[in-house]
């Protein structure tokens, strides 16, 4: 009997020992999550949704009713969002953490468009690019054009860059030579500014640059 209590004792430490190393055992926290965003904002203001503070080891987001204006980076921790229209979207964000999972869900209404004068000076920076007379739809397509190339899910710098140039001569048409200089500073800023920036910070400028062209 003794004998069989010793080789029990064996069996059960060297089980502990394997179950330790395999991580069981271990505490695993739930999945919580910590959602930082406002509940409402102006249209064609750029709005970030930040989740990096939650517990979690994966995320899903959903926005309704569905938007091209809405992009998830940095794994999932953060969103950012804007709208060109007024109206209530709903965000449900689903956090995994082992075999765990938070859901949550949360409401920003966006307002009407309101005329704010311009004191950032990024967006000074942004509007001295245009021509003094410069049209006022020609200005919104841009910022429009840079919203979507941004929402469009590109992964590459490159053919991000691309597109959005494909984009904005599309729509300058027989303005381009007008609205040139705007094209030229704008790939100055890049490249003075973002040669070594990631896929992530580009996005976040494209809809910067968006907002500022609507001030």
């Amino acid at each position: 009997m003794k004998s069989y209590k010793v080789i029990l004792g064996i069996f059960t430490a060297a089980l502990v020992v394997a179950l330790l190393a395999t991580g069981h055992f271990l505490y695993q926290p739930a999945a919580k999550i910590s959602l930082t965003a406002p509940t409402t904002c102006k249209i064609g203001e750029l709005i970030e949704l930040d989740a990096s503070s939650s517990i979690a080891s994966s995320f899903t987001w959903r926005v309704i009713p569905e938007t091209p204006n809405f992009r998830i980076i940095e794994r999932g921790k953060k969103a950012l969002f804007c709208s060109e229209s007024s109206g209530k979207y709903l965000f449900v964000l689903a956090a995994v953490n082992q075999n765990t999972v938070d859901c949550k869900i949360h409401v920003i209404v966006v307002g009407l468009k309101v005329k704010i004068k311009v004191t950032n000076s990024f967006n000074q920076k942004i509007r001295s690019w245009l021509p003094d007379d410069s049209d006022p739809k020609i200005v919104e397509k841009l910022a429009k054009s840079f919203e979507r190339v941004a929402a469009a899910g590109h992964n590459d710098i490159t053919i991000l860059v691309k597109v959005t140039a494909l984009s904005n001569r599309g729509i300058l048409g027989s303005d381009l030579v007008k609205y040139k200089p705007f094209l030229v500073a704008f790939s100055d800023y890049l490249k003075d500014n973002y040669a070594n920036e990631n896929i992530e910070k580009h996005i976040e400028l494209w809809f910067m640059i968006a907002s500022a062209l609507r001030e």
